[in-house]
């Protein structure tokens, strides 16, 4: 009785490593492109800002960009 023990311990372990695994695998992978993808959102967003703004507008540009990345607050 206790063979099918551990006859059943390699199945489980890669169950659980699959489990684990995967998801593990995805996030490491594809992380990377969603944090470009809101920089350069980000960064399209500063561009159509004009350069020569008055120090008040330039200031509340700068919050609305740091709001945008911790996210929407509307």
């Amino acid at each position: 009785m206790g063979s099918w023990f551990w006859l059943n311990v390699p199945l489980g372990l890669l169950f659980i490593g699959c489990w684990a695994g995967i998801p593990l695998y995805l996030v490491l992978t594809r992380w990377h492109r969603e944090v470009e993808a809101k920089h350069a959102e980000i960064a399209a967003r500063a561009a159509a800002v004009p350069a020569a703004i008055p120090a008040p507008a330039a200031d509340e540009a700068i919050r609305i960009t740091y709001a945008e990345m911790a996210g929407d607050l509307r």
